[in-house]
């Protein structure tokens, strides 16, 4: 088992899922926004913060933040496909808000997929949060909720095609946490195709979460508003919280090894140092929501399910 390179990942995704996209090009290469509001889509991976974040842009009268809306449109159904998320999409650019909000959007419903064919017409993020974290929660949440953990096709076939791993050869929690790998290192597929790429870990700075969520939406949230949201989170896990090195100490033999292998040249591109919490620095940005110029704005790296 080797480790890989951005080039590599993307090449291999695109070949996997070149079905999907052409599907979803066709499905949205030529939506059409009706009314003048913002449009905003945000994708991420689990545990990362996106109820917080959903929750803090639903917190202003003009802004309307889903949060993973495409489960309730599928319910009573127990799963969704890019189908589901394809018709909340074209839900998203009618004009159905009639006037009532400068901007809607959802957090946690799109995928790599959708994300990108979207192209500039919807603004777009991506939310990431230290790999090693994502990974210790849903370790410490597995046992009692197994809820959307079914490993596509397309990521057996993914994985044992980047790094010879045979999926089926696992545990079942074994396969989570090579799935969430293979989720979080496939985010370097949107670099370059969201305006957007934000850490949780820096959305705690009030200055700039508040620059983000104007770039996001065109408007400008109340300092004490964001103030009072990075004092109140939600779903804050056990406290204190362990270092990065505790938590690696934490993941069996195998894992920390598919850990290291999968992530040692990716989470740097990401911002992430895999063994440390410390950040390492901004990634260049060069793509534009509406106006502005993201490069004029600190850009740090902070699916989504894999899609």
């Amino acid at each position: 088992m080797t480790s890989t390179g951005p080039q590599q990942i993307t090449a291999v995704l695109d070949e996997v899922h070149a079905e999907a996209w052409r599907r979803v090009s066709q499905q949205l290469g030529r939506i059409e926004l009706r009314g003048a509001h913002r449009r905003f889509l945000i994708t991420r991976m689990g545990h990362t913060g996106s109820t917080w974040l959903a929750k803090l842009l639903n917190s202003h009268p003009d802004v309307l933040c889903l949060h993973e809306h495409v489960i309730s449109r599928a319910f009573p159904r127990r799963s969704f496909d890019s189908d589901d998320i394809v018709e909340l999409i074209q839900w998203l650019a009618g004009d159905t808000m009639h006037g009532a909000y400068l901007a809607a959007g959802d957090v946690g419903s799109g995928w790599t997929t959708h994300t990108v064919v979207l192209g500039g017409k919807f603004a777009s993020a991506v939310l990431m949060r230290h790999p090693a974290r994502v990974l210790n929660t849903r370790l410490r949440v597995y046992p009692v909720d197994n809820s959307y953990s079914e490993v596509p096709v397309t990521s057996r076939l993914t994985i044992r095609r980047l790094w010879d791993i045979d999926i089926e050869a696992v545990s079942p929690v074994d396969r989570i946490f090579l799935h969430d790998l293979l989720t979080f290192a496939s985010q370097v597929r949107l670099l370059g195709a969201v305006d957007l790429v934000l850490r949780i870990e820096d959305l705690q700075e009030p200055e700039y979460c508040g620059q983000v969520l104007e770039q996001l939406t065109t408007v400008r949230y109340p300092p004490d508003v964001i103030e009072d949201a990075i004092r109140h989170r939600v779903n804050v896990g056990p406290v204190p919280q362990m270092t990065v090195g505790e938590i690696l100490g934490r993941f069996s033999p195998a894992q920390r090894t598919w850990y290291r292998t999968i992530l040692q040249e990716i989470a740097p591109v990401l911002g992430y140092d895999p063994d440390d919490d410390r950040p390492l620095g901004s990634v260049n940005r060069t793509r534009t929501i509406g106006s502005v110029p993201m490069g004029d704005l600190p850009q740090v790296l902070g699916t989504t399910r894999c899609g």
